[in-house]
């Protein structure tokens, strides 16, 4: 019952938020404490399980890619103190270093880096790609091996993942200086309760400094249903809790397990300052506004042509402050500082997960575990992401018509008949 209150509290607020595709104007937003995330979107193959924007890699297509996102640093106003640094996807790592250093290079013209995370298929993570990268200043390493079962990732569309591989990859990585974390998920179909818990164990021997269990999420975008029920999944995310903790992880947050102090996990760190995204559909949220970049026709398209059109709302602070409680309880021990702030309606949830047991003091019990668990789940499902949620998009027939346009300018230039990238999305009929 109270999960289900505070859910549906927390979804209708997410509901209300609405962008409008317009243009933007950074030399009014200012940036003076704050984190970068650089998107890269290509995959050699698409992840059914995946909700992230994402296009098939071509080489040409990254080759005007990188030209892009080089422009648009370099004509964003940017300074102040950076904290963290994270190249997501998509497969980041099918750029090659030295192309990860142009990036990196370029942030650089204008900020200290510092804490800098990158993701990447562990197919891709050879010995050279890693000593490469370490020497880019890149410190943190996730690898989404997902699970290690070949009948579990060919239903997701998921290429193979290599034991002996990922061994290696860890291995050489630690040696290398590296903080490496490891990618599990839970409730992916056609995936047995015994098959993720295999997963985990065999895992925990690999011994990467930090193993993440993701449950499955529904989200627009994904293109296959969860084998699990929310519940189901969090229980076998706390029998993984007890294996890891005979491996010698630390229960970090409510997904994740370190030996570590030098914890890669985006999830948490974008709760808590301001950040800047860079690339297609690339998400910022910086001095009171949230911004989310066009999917990559009309990203190329927009810096091609010197334009600053993306998605714009300002931070609802209804949600925000659903956000900030739920990023206290993620990490299972709430700071009294951030919770006295809190309105009233959220510290009514707070008092009734206090009387029913969920938390002592300011920690979370083993008993409150699965209403964080299940909470966290559904902030993630909830997050009104335009490029795959119509809508949230106020303007949407406006959008459309500059997407469908960019669309065909890029087919043009490929000299296809297929779209590049995914197909302008449909309104959602209510």
């Amino acid at each position: 019952m109270l999960n289900r209150i505070a859910n549906d509290r927390l979804a209708k607020s997410f509901a209300k938020i609405k962008f409008k595709y317009q243009t933007v104007d950074w030399d009014a937003i200012p940036t003076k404490h704050i984190g970068i995330y650089i998107h890269v979107p290509f995959c050699e193959q698409l992840c059914a399980f995946c909700p992230f924007h994402k296009v098939v890699y071509k080489e040409e297509l990254k080759r005007l890619y990188l030209k892009a996102i080089e422009k648009e640093i370099k004509e964003r106003t940017m300074e102040g103190k950076v904290e963290w640094v994270y190249i997501g996807g998509g497969t980041p790592n099918l750029l090659t270093p030295s192309e990860i250093g142009r990036i990196l290079e370029a942030l650089r013209e204008y900020v200290d880096l510092t804490n800098i995370g990158m993701e990447g298929n562990p197919l891709q993570f050879t010995p050279e790609y890693l000593h490469q990268i370490r020497e880019l200043g890149v410190e943190k390493l996730s690898t989404g091996v997902e699970s290690l079962k070949p009948d579990t990732l060919s239903h997701v569309n998921r290429a193979k993942a290599d034991e002996a591989q990922i061994t290696s990859i860890v291995e050489l990585a630690r040696k290398l200086g590296f903080s490496v974390n490891v990618d599990l998920m839970v409730g992916l179909p056609k995936q047995a309760p015994e098959d993720f818990l295999y997963d985990v164990d065999r895992v925990g021997d690999i011994n990467p400094q930090q193993i993440t269990t993701y449950p499955f999420m529904d989200i627009p975008g994904v293109q296959v249903a969860p084998e699990m029920n929310s519940k189901e999944m969090f229980h076998l995310i706390e029998q993984a809790h007890d294996t890891l903790g005979d491996h010698g992880y630390n229960r970090e947050s409510i997904w994740v397990f370190s030996k570590t102090k030098k914890i890669y996990d985006s999830a948490r760190d974008e709760l808590v300052i301001d950040y800047l995204g860079f690339g297609a559909a690339a998400f910022s949220k910086v001095a009171g506004q949230q911004i989310v970049n066009p999917p990559l026709p009309l990203y190329l398209d927009m810096l091609q042509n010197g334009r600053t059109r993306a998605f714009q709302t300002t931070v609802d602070e209804k949600s925000e402050n659903w956000r900030k409680f739920g990023h206290e309880l993620y990490n299972l021990c709430l700071d009294p500082k951030v919770i006295q702030d809190m309105p009233r309606s959220i510290k009514f949830i707070l008092s009734l997960l206090k009387l029913t047991g969920n938390v002592k003091g300011d920690q979370v019990t083993q008993k409150g575990r699965f209403f964080v668990h299940d909470l966290t789940k559904t902030i993630v499902e909830s997050l009104p992401f335009p490029v795959s949620n119509p809508a949230a998009i106020i303007n949407f027939e406006e959008y459309q018509k500059e997407l469908q346009a960019a669309q065909e300018l890029l087919r043009i230039r490929e000299k296809t008949e297929q779209p590049i990238g995914e197909p302008p999305v449909k309104p959602i009929k209510h």
